[in-house]
C-alpha cells in the first residue's frame, strides 16, 4: 500500500475540510441540540459530487477512487459527524449494494438519481428488540404475482423519513435452518404504499441523522426491485456491512483528530500556577497517547479503504478497522473531555458532542462486538 495521496485525493480532502469549516461547522451544534437534518449542507454536498464520490461516471458518480471517500468523510466528521453519517449511510448503506449486486436495470433506474443526490438514500435492517428476520414484528415478504408483499416493523432505519429510496431486509424464506439464511434484500421507493415511517427515535449521539421505525402494511415492491436473488440477502448484508463499517471507522478517525485538535490547543492556552498544562508531564502523556491512537486508527482504515480500491477481499481489513478505530475513538474523546477538566463536561464546548458522537461509530450499521465475530471466525477457520 503506498501511504501518500494522489493530488486528486488531496484536493478532495482539502475541499471536503474548507467545507466543513465553512458550511457544517457554523451550524453543527443546532444540527446536534435540535436533531435537525442538515438539508442544505447535504445539497451542497451533493453539488460537490460528495454523494456519489467514488461510483462510476456512468451511473452519475464523480469517478473518485475509495480513499478518496474516506478522506472526505473524515473530514466532515471533523466538522460534523452527523452530516457525515447521512452521507456515509446514502453511500454505503444504500448505494453500495444496488452498485454491487443490483442488475443493470436497477443501475440505470436508482444509481443516477443517488449519484448525483437527486434521491436520498436510506437503510432498514434492524427490528424493534431483535436482529433481522427474529423478532415478534420481523418484516416478511411474500411473492404475489409480480410483487413482494412486505409486513411489519423495522427499527433504527437510518435516514428515516427522509430518504427517497431503501435498502430494505426481509425473510422470504420461512422454513431455512436459520432466519438469516431466509434473508432477501429489496429497493424499496419511499412512496410504496403501505410503507410509512414510524415515530423519530431520539439517540445519545449522531443526532442529525434521521433515524425512525419503519411500518410496512401490505406494502406491494415490484418483484423487479429484488436485489440479487432470493434469500441472498445475508451474503450482500456481509459486504454491505464490510463497506458501512470502513466508513463508520473514517467517521471516527474525523472526530477523533478534532478532539486532539481541540485538546492540544487548550493544553497550550489553559495556565495554572503561573504556566501553561501543556508544560506538565501528564497531559503531555495523554497527547502522546491520544496521537499515537488517531495515527493507527487511520493506518488501519486506509489500509482497509485501499483493499476496497484494489478490488480486493476486505471484510477481515473492515472488521479490524471498525473493532480498533470504535474504542481508540472513545478513549481519545474521553480523554479530550479529562484534560479540559468541567469546561470539557459543559456543553457550551465540543469536547462532550465528540464524545456522543464517536460512541455512535461503534453502533452504526451493527454493534461494535460484530466486528470481533468476523475476525475471530477467519481466525478459526
Amino acid at each position: 500500500m503506498d501511504f501518500y495521496l494522489t493530488q486528486e485525493q488531496q484536493l478532495i480532502q482539502q475541499i471536503a475540510r474548507d467545507f466543513g469549516k465553512e458550511q457544517l461547522e457554523p451550524h453543527a451544534v443546532e444540527t446536534d441540540r435540535k436533531s435537525r437534518y442538515p438539508a442544505a449542507a447535504i445539497k451542497a454536498m451533493a453539488e460537490l459530487d460528495f454523494l456519489g464520490l467514488f461510483y462510476p461516471v456512468e451511473y452519475g458518480g464523480a469517478g473518485a477512487d475509495f480513499i478518496s471517500y474516506i478522506l472526505m468523510l473524515e473530514e466532515i466528521s471533523r466538522s460534523c459527524a452527523s452530516t457525515a453519517a447521512i452521507v456515509a449511510t446514502h453511500c454505503s448503506l444504500a448505494a453500495y449494494p444496488i452498485y454491487k449486486w443490483g442488475s443493470e436495470a436497477q443501475k440505470e433506474k436508482y444509481l443516477p438519481a443517488i449519484c448525483t443526490g437527486e434521491k436520498l438514500g436510506g437503510f432498514a435492517l434492524a427490528e424493534p428488540g431483535a436482529a433481522p428476520a427474529s423478532g415478534p414484528d420481523k418484516v416478511v415478504a411474500i411473492l404475489d404475482g409480480n410483487h413482494y408483499v412486505l409486513n411489519g416493523k423495522k427499527y433504527f432505519v437510518y435516514n428515516g423519513g427522509v430518504a427517497d429510496v431503501y435498502i430494505v431486509f426481509a425473510l422470504t424464506q420461512k422454513d431455512s435452518a436459520t432466519d438469516l439464511e431466509g434473508l432477501s434484500a429489496f429497493i424499496v421507493d419511499a412512496s410504496t404504499p403501505g410503507l410509512c415511517a414510524g415515530r423519530h427515535i431520539p439517540k445519545m449521539g449522531l443526532c442529525g441523522l434521521p433515524t425512525t421505525e419503519m411500518i410496512f402494511e401490505n406494502a406491494h415492491v415490484p418483484r423487479e426491485n429484488l436485489l440479487g436473488t432470493e434469500n441472498q440477502g445475508y451474503e450482500i448484508l456481509i459486504e454491505t456491512q464490510a463497506c458501512a463499517g470502513v466508513s463508520a471507522a473514517a467517521q471516527a478517525v474525523g472526530i477523533s483528530q478534532t478532539a486532539l485538535d481541540a485538546s492540544v490547543r487548550y493544553a497550550k492556552e489553559r495556565v495554572q500556577f503561573g504556566s501553561p498544562i501543556a508544560n506538565l508531564q501528564a497531559i503531555q502523556w495523554m497527547l502522546a497517547g491520544m496521537a499515537g491512537n488517531v495515527h493507527m486508527a487511520r493506518v488501519v482504515t486506509y489500509q482497509a479503504a485501499y483493499l476496497i480500491m484494489q478490488g480486493k477481499s476486505f471484510t477481515v481489513a473492515a472488521a479490524i478497522a471498525r473493532m480498533l478505530t470504535a474504542k481508540a475513538g472513545v478513549g481519545v474523546c474521553n480523554t479530550a473531555v479529562q484534560i479540559h477538566g468541567g469546561y470539557g463536561y459543559g456543553r457550551e464546548m465540543i469536547l462532550e458532542r465528540l464524545l456522543r458522537d464517536v460512541k455512535g461509530t461503534m453502533l452504526f450499521e451493527s454493534i461494535s462486538e460484530y466486528p470481533q465475530q468476523i475476525i475471530a471466525e477467519k481466525l478459526l477457520r
